[in-house]
């Protein structure tokens, strides 16, 4: 859960300025968030291709009980791979509009399913672009419309596809700048990371790694104090921003 940053980027000459200064993926996630709201984009979400990397989607709710916050969650990475809209924006330069993809290409029963799921959550439409950077740190982002609204202008749309770059290649950057070992993370607590970035519970890391759900609470515990962060999404954040979660997860269920 993230607050509203007022102060943040409103162009993309600000958004330039704000993710060179970040230090933290945290903070460039920040400035990403903000220069999105203000756009009228109130759902954000971030996949990336790496392997071990999470599926993360932010929300903003402009009318909760403590003020205008977005929210995170994890995205089902199994769901994630009946998506055609992930499909054809890693086959496009340009994003692709939601509510083009069932006219573009002819889907499965399972991709209309998922079309029509998708489209009920999040009626005022959405893009899906991909974004590069060096080797294999490619990824998907999706921005959803907060209200109903004209189609973008293509000056509009290179404009989003420009933010998401310029923020992605800024989080490669710090991913390279900075050593696993700043953490002091062990191997068993970056392992129980990973698999906390793939949105599994304790109960369920306890089950694949075959100890107790006792001894797993207590290394969540341990990590949170070493990554100085509250919460599961905020850990994977910075895991991320750190290059903790790069490595290949073998056999993942």
């Amino acid at each position: 859960m993230a607050n509203l940053d007022q102060s943040g980027p409103k162009t993309l000459d600000g958004l330039v300025h704000c993710a060179q200064n970040a230090t933290s993926a945290a903070r460039l996630l920040a400035c990403g968030l903000a220069y999105y709201q203000g756009l009228g984009i109130d759902l954000v979400s971030y996949h990336g291709d790496s392997p071990g990397a999470p599926a993360i989607l932010y929300q903003f709710d402009s009318s909760g009980t403590d003020g205008p916050q977005w929210h995170s969650q994890f995205l089902d990475i199994e769901k994630l791979r009946e998506s055609p809209v992930e499909a054809l924006a890693r086959q496009q330069v340009m994003p692709i509009y939601w509510s083009d993809v069932a006219r573009t290409v002819r889907l499965t029963t399972a991709e209309d399913h998922y079309m029509k799921g998708l489209m009920r959550r999040y009626p005022n439409d959405g893009i899906s672009l991909r974004v590069h950077g060096p080797g294999r740190d490619s990824a998907v982002v999706g921005l959803g419309f907060a209200a109903k609204q004209a189609r973008l202008s293509p000056e509009a749309l290179y404009k989003l596809l420009s933010a998401a770059q310029i923020a992605h290649l800024r989080y490669c950057a710090l991913a390279e700048s900075q050593s696993p070992r700043d953490f002091g993370l062990s191997p068993r607590e970056v392992e129980v990371l990973e698999w906390i970035a793939t949105g599994k519970s304790n109960g369920v890391i306890a089950e694949i790694l075959g100890i107790s759900p006792h001894t797993v609470d207590t290394i969540v515990r341990r990590i949170f104090s070493k990554l100085d962060v509250n919460d599961r999404t905020t850990a994977a954040i910075r895991g991320l921003g750190a290059g903790l979660l790069r490595r290949p997860k073998e056999g993942a269920p």
